[in-house]
């Protein structure tokens, strides 16, 4: 009989709670999957946010975590399939008592139907949810995510195309992310999921993946603004290849032609391509995070 992994750690400068310490001991002990599948660990704190750190860990490889910077400290978790946080419960005893009742609207929490002996021993422990703080998970994730470090390619990109570059992995839920499209001068009402957002004057069209996320800038026929690695505007095949190195692959469309990557920001996953179908006569560039 398998029992449920428990290896808790908090970070340095915080503290497991006495609660959860005591029911990470007891649930050493209990058969794994008899009320949720699940592991209480610490793995680190996806996207260096501050002030909170995780203690569980669900099989779908999403996180659940305590914010310490609010007192009582919310549960919130870290979806693997979406960049935004989500609200579980208002307190570490409100999630517990909801993990009793299998009632987290966390699927593999709430599979599971031997939960008589967690409810026991959240009586015996006396378990009271407190009075919820005020808490609103999209500020905090906003005011407490770092700021990303800008790579020196990024540095030495023009202003428009850096400002462009910002708006790569940021999701369409972002507070600040209209006011930073207007200062592009572009429309500001971005799609929710898997759509284009097009500014066809200036050739600019940017791309939202199916998990909100920005993905790509493409930037077309009539874009004349600049480019990344001293690209002029309106460059050739020639002065491409001198600058960008040899082409890297050639475009599976368009009847062939050169396509040339070069990596932007290694840390963001940001790269930069240029490419001209074999009967075009404009080329075409792009910003992108490039899947791992």
């Amino acid at each position: 009989m398998s029992r449920y992994f428990v290896k808790l750690k908090a970070p340095k400068g915080q503290a497991v709670p006495p609660l959860l310490a005591r029911f990470a001991k007891w649930v050493a002990k209990q058969e794994h999957g008899a009320f949720g599948t699940f592991e209480l660990v610490s793995p680190k704190m996806p996207g260096g946010l501050r002030d909170a750190w995780c203690f569980l860990s669900l099989p779908d490889g999403s996180l659940l975590a305590l914010v310490s910077a609010v007192k009582p400290a919310p549960v919130v978790l870290f979806d693997s399939e979406s960049d935004a946080l989500k609200l579980v419960a208002p307190s570490l005893e409100a999630f517990l008592l909801a993990l009793g009742k299998g009632k987290t609207r966390l699927d593999d929490l709430d599979e599971g139907d031997e939960r008589e002996a967690l409810r026991a021993w959240l009586e015996k422990e006396v378990v009271q949810a407190p009075k919820p703080a005020k808490f609103n998970v999209r500020t905090y994730q906003r005011e407490a995510t770092p700021a990303p470090v800008v790579s020196e390619g990024v540095k030495k990109l023009a202003p428009l195309p850096r400002g462009l570059v910002s708006l790569l992995g940021r999701h369409v839920s972002d507070a600040k992310l209209a006011a930073d499209l207007k200062k592009l001068k572009l429309p500001t009402k971005l799609p929710k999921a898997q759509g284009k957002l097009k500014d066809t004057k200036r050739g600019i069209t940017v791309s939202v993946g199916r998990d909100g996320v920005i993905h790509e800038v493409h930037l077309g026929k009539n874009y004349d603004g600049p480019l990344a690695f001293k690209l002029p505007s309106g460059v050739n095949d020639f002065t491409a290849t001198k600058l960008l190195g040899k082409p890297t692959g050639t475009l599976k469309k368009k009847d062939g032609g050169d396509i040339w990557e070069k990596v932007l920001d290694a840390d963001r996953s940001i790269s930069f391509s240029r490419s001209r179908g074999h009967f075009d006569w404009w080329s075409e560039h792009r910003f992108f995070i490039k899947a791992k």
